[in-house]
């Protein structure tokens, strides 16, 4: 019978049980709780909600790497932000790393209680989706301009490398419901400035004036991306935009002018419209960018010297979202 007793446990093996527990795998870094390490996650990733009539970035990244990809993809587009349109936030929102787990979430909530959240350019939101990303932007900035801008610049610099993690970012130029109404809506919103809409009767004093100017026939493609959601199908999407732009829009699938990005996600409907050099810019696949041959960029094109471009730029960009992960 004492052959079958359990032995009790000696000093040595408390104190490295103890240790584990504290440091993770092989006993090593600072000391999470599984709570702590799920409150550090949700912290990285981001608060709120998309909510309809929000601009954004949607990204994709590695697996199991969105906390990592969430900082670096900030990083990257503050950098761009003050790069191209001279836009720095007051304070910085960098994170604090010399702040421990629970003083980070207490600092982020003491924020989003001042209602500070507002007037971030970018505010990561929270995604219940593996490899999925969401940045909510400010109307200074328009979405589509920055992304743009950011393919370019990676695509004529690949050997600087910026990113680890982060694949495809997708600007979102209007946010809306995931049903029938709210896509009519967003598709009026988004595509109005660059197609002749059917049905189309009252304009702005400046849209008139394009009106009157012959709107420029651009052929377009339709590149809808459906996450978490059952009601809205693809067909039935393409299918309805496609019915709302006039006859003298032709689709092109191969080398269309305008590309129509729509991401719908669980009940929020997003749209873009963004240049053909889509994809030929690897459709703002960074990864891809990097490993892509150099392009240098003709002189009218070139993005890498921004530090002349006017403010009054920043005024023009406001309005403007897109969606469209990998």
């Amino acid at each position: 019978m004492a052959e079958n007793k359990r032995k009790a446990p000696t000093a040595d093996d408390r104190d490295r049980g103890f240790k584990r527990s504290k440091g993770g795998p092989g006993g090593t870094g600072k000391w999470q709780t599984p709570n702590h390490k799920a409150k550090s996650e949700a912290f990285s990733r981001g608060h709120g909600t998309i909510a309809p009539g929000d601009a954004g970035i949607w990204a994709t990244c590695a697996r199991r790497m969105e906390g990592r990809a969430t900082t670096e993809l900030k990083a990257l587009l503050y950098q761009y932000a003050e790069k191209f349109y001279g836009l720095t936030e007051e304070g910085g929102d960098e994170e604090d790393e010399d702040l421990d787990i629970e003083a980070a979430i207490k600092k982020e909530t003491a924020a989003l209680t001042e209602d500070k959240q507002s007037t971030r350019l970018f505010s990561a939101v929270r995604i219940d989706i593996e490899c999925v990303m969401f940045f909510r932007v400010q109307p200074s900035i328009d979405p589509v301009d920055l992304c743009h801008r950011i393919a370019l610049d990676i695509s004529s610099n690949p050997d600087k490398k910026l990113t680890r993690y982060v694949n495809r970012i997708s600007p979102m130029t209007l946010m809306g419901k995931a049903n029938e109404k709210g896509l009519e809506e967003v598709t009026t919103a988004v595509l109005k400035p660059y197609f002749q809409l059917n049905g189309q009767e009252e304009y702005t004093e400046s849209e008139q004036e394009v009106k009157n100017s012959e709107r420029p026939s651009y052929t377009y493609s339709i590149r809808p991306t459906i996450r978490n959601h059952n009601t809205l199908k693809r067909d039935v999407v393409i299918e309805k935009i496609a019915s709302s732009i006039g006859d003298m829009h032709k689709v092109n699938l191969t080398k269309p002018d305008k590309v129509i990005i729509v991401e719908i996600y669980q009940t929020v409907c997003g749209m873009s419209v963004v240049d053909g050099d889509w994809e030929d810019l690897k459709r703002y696949n960074l990864a891809e960018l990097y490993t892509a041959p150099s392009k240098k960029l003709p002189a009218s094109e070139e993005v890498v010297n921004q530090e002349n471009l006017k403010k009054s730029e920043v005024s023009t960009a406001a309005g403007t979202d897109s969606v469209e992960p990998n």
